[in-house]
């Protein structure tokens, strides 16, 4: 979705500031007793500003501290590559294309909500009528993409409504052969000089009506661009230094 009838064109999503192409902030969750903390990272092409390298890490739990997700997008050339990496891997895995529309492990991190554009397999299979059968976002400015991978694999569609005063997705709902199995939606939005940051979102699954919160716990830190080149560790050292 890069466009909405009578409005500009729909921000990256998690965008921070105008002044900012390169930044980083934490988040905080909980999933049932167990609490959740990440670093997540951006840095974009000044000149062009349509790519994007996202870094997401994982501090807590300590079972799944040291994991990383790297996301490198070109939304001019269609590229949309996602890696994960767990400490007990040797070395990090490419996320199949299909399963972009999932979480990472043990987490309600989806793939497909740290990612500054729509995928590009999605983009391709835009319906601009929007979907009639879809379930209502509340909003006239809403729409419907598809991905249909092969017979073995359910139809997947991401229904989006789109804030025209904030030119930015607000709300996200997956569904997999017509059932809705996820939702995103910002229930905070950021305040003055951090712009669209969101400051709260909640995730929710309507087949087991589990849910979960994510807040924003700091403000978007500037993070110098070369350091997102130094490798995933000396980008989260600095990170955790900026934060401090």
């Amino acid at each position: 979705m890069d466009d909405v009838p009578g409005a500009g064109p729909v921000r990256a999503n998690l965008w921070a500031s105008d002044r900012l192409a390169s930044y980083a902030f934490s988040v905080e969750a909980a999933i049932g007793q167990n609490p959740m903390r990440y670093l997540v990272a951006r840095r974009f092409d000044r000149d062009s500003q349509t790519h994007a390298l996202t870094m997401l890490f994982v501090l807590q739990p300590q079972v799944l501290s040291g994991t990383y997700v790297r996301i490198i997008e070109d939304a001019f050339g269609g590229r949309c590559e996602v890696d994960t990496y767990l400490p007990t891997m040797a070395r990090p895995v490419r996320v199949a294309e299909a399963q972009i529309f999932d979480c990472l492990p043990l987490t309600d991190v989806g793939y497909v909500d740290l990612m500054a554009w729509p995928h590009p397999a999605l983009r391709q299979l835009a319906d601009g009528n929007g979907d009639r059968d879809a379930e209502p976002l509340g909003s006239p400015h809403a729409a419907t993409v598809r991905y249909q991978g092969p017979a073995s694999l359910p139809t997947l569609e991401v229904h989006e409504e789109v804030d025209l005063e904030l030119s930015m997705v607000v709300r996200r709902v997956i569904r997999r052969d017509g059932r809705p199995v996820r939702r995103w939606e910002i229930t905070e939005r950021g305040g003055t000089g951090q712009e669209t940051l969101p400051r709260r979102i909640r995730v929710s699954r309507p087949q087991t009506r589990h849910e979960t919160e994510f807040v924003r716990a700091s403000p978007a830190v500037p993070v110098p661009p070369a350091v997102f080149d130094a490798g995933p560790e000396q980008l989260r050292e600095c990170i955790e230094q900026q934060l401090r």
